[in-house]
């Protein structure tokens, strides 16, 4: 059981990666708000949060899955890849509720009635 743990581990390693790819497209998102941009950019960012962020949560899944089949094979449960897991799929969440609000206010306003 050796090899699924080696797995386990190197899955968790690319769930990282992952969030670092969507944190630099999130801060470019951000800077995109400073300078002038064109609306296909924009367009563009958005398209690639929305493929990396589905893309890191479904595999966010998949690592607690496959946590559990370690655990039921080695009778020992990875907590700290199950609760980094969730950390991580936790702050792709947040940062997709931050651009979706964003966006909303760029393209939308804010009415105080």
């Amino acid at each position: 059981m050796l090899q699924t743990r080696r797995l386990l581990a190197f899955s968790s390693r690319v769930h990282t990666y992952t969030l670092l790819l969507y944190l630099f497209f999130f801060l470019v998102y951000l800077l995109g708000s400073f300078f002038s941009v064109t609306v296909e950019f924009v367009t563009l960012l958005q398209f690639f949060l929305y493929l990396i962020s589905w893309t890191s949560l479904l595999f966010g899944v998949w690592i607690l899955v496959f946590s559990c089949i370690v655990w039921a094979g080695d009778r020992v449960f990875p907590v700290s890849s199950v609760l980094l897991t969730i950390a991580r799929m936790f702050c792709i969440l947040a940062l997709g509720f931050v651009v979706a609000l964003l966006e909303t206010l760029f393209q939308k306003g804010l009415v105080i009635s």
